[in-house]
């Protein structure tokens, strides 16, 4: 558009040369593509799937690679992916639901819903949520369930043996500590409270209205046609150690049990920003980190299942509040989901191997998001404004 305008006004020696380079200027969906190839290449990702969504659509799909490398089965937008914790910002969203249905409160003490372990009458739903209850995250009894004894778990209760017989780390509400663990026990929490198994509320309350056509209980029986290889290592010869598959991860539920798509993902994302989806009390539950009891923000920013943020947009000193978190599972895969509510937009990817340094891929995914956002203005696309954090 600089061509064109300076070619009217007069100020260009070279018009057609300046038009013709404004012609070849690749798209965002070229430009996004090309930032998959290299960090495909970078990072030596066997496979490598990205989604972009803006307002209620998605508005770049693709995968890249392989599912399976000896197979030489590609990657699809349909490839399933463990996306390990990122189960927990779909437990923040269906408490959230919850709690505009008037089915449980933030402050309800936990024993109000689950009495066991005993330490349940000591921490509030909120404080579970945010991982300040002082539950421990790894623990020998979880890594048993996971490879030793693997099996289909029905439900959350099925896998309190993995954490209930230890102490907590801490008076609850004085600390942090991340723990797929208390995901476990808030998983329990959720089926007491919408009197219905925690798979099949997600399914109602969330999979369902944002088309999730392609998430499930990571179980036996899940991705039979559609889930990826994952691979441990990457050799010096450039070839891959494909991942243990006597593996459970269902024990997990809301903790990071579940498979799914970056299209899923980003179709959720949009649960935070929908109308009439969450009230304004719920949204402000999201969007709010949880303090301490010292009045001090836990460290990581922790709200009901996100981490929150924020993010400036080109030369604007404003900041807009961003909704993220990321998923690993370990020597298999990692997942993201990057999420701006104001401006209606998130961006995910997931892939079959961990790299070395896998988190720099997120900022890469930051970038490219921020490129979308900027053709399509947050100011006209936020539907309401969001509280402060």
């Amino acid at each position: 558009m600089k061509a064109y305008a300076a070619c009217l006004l007069g100020v260009s020696l070279s018009c057609n040369a300046a038009i013709a380079d404004t012609q070849n200027e690749p798209s965002l969906e070229e430009r996004t593509a090309s930032m998959m190839t290299k960090t495909a290449k970078d990072y030596h990702l066997p496979s490598l799937s990205v989604a972009i969504g803006i307002g209620s659509d998605v508005v770049f799909a693709d995968a890249i690679g392989y599912a399976d490398i000896e197979e030489k089965r590609a990657a699809t937008t349909k490839t399933q992916y463990s996306v390990g914790s990122l189960a927990k910002p779909m437990t923040g969203l269906a408490l959230a639901k919850l709690l505009d249905d008037g089915k449980l409160k933030l402050s309800d003490p936990v024993s109000r819903y689950v009495q066991k372990p005993a330490y349940t009458a000591r921490f509030s739903v909120l404080e579970l949520a945010s991982h300040t209850a002082g539950i421990p995250h790894d623990t020998k009894e979880r890594d048993r369930a996971e490879f030793d004894q693997p099996r289909d778990h029905k439900n959350p209760t099925d896998a309190f043996h993995v954490f209930e017989s230890l102490p907590l780390l801490f008076e609850p509400g004085t600390n942090y500590q991340y723990s797929s663990n208390g995901y476990i026990l808030l998983s329990a929490v959720i089926e007491q409270a919408a009197g219905a198994s925690y798979v099949d509320f997600l399914r109602d309350s969330l999979w369902a209205p944002f088309a999730m056509q392609h998430t499930e209980l990571d179980t036996s029986f899940a991705g039979k046609r559609h889930e990826a290889k994952y691979y441990a290592e990457r050799l010096s010869d450039g070839l891959y150690t494909p991942a243990t598959t006597q593996r459970d991860r269902s024990f997990l539920f809301g903790g990071g049990g579940f498979i799914s798509t970056p299209s899923d993902l980003v179709n959720m994302a949009q649960a935070s920003y929908r109308e009439h989806y969450l009230s304004t009390e719920a949204k402000q539950a999201l969007f709010t980190p949880v303090k301490l009891k010292n009045g001090e923000v836990n460290s990581e920013k922790y709200s009901l299942g996100w981490r929150v943020g924020k993010v400036q947009l080109g030369d604007s000193d404003r900041s807009w509040t961003a909704l993220h978190h990321g998923g690993v599972t370990d020597k298999a895969a990692t997942a993201y989901l990057l999420v701006i509510p104001e401006c209606k937009a998130s961006i995910a990817f997931a892939t079959n191997y961990i790299p070395d340094k896998f988190w720099k891929i997120r900022g890469i995914m930051a970038k490219t998001l921020k490129a979308y956002i900027q053709a399509n203005s947050c100011v006209s696309n936020a539907s309401e404004p969001l509280p402060a954090t």
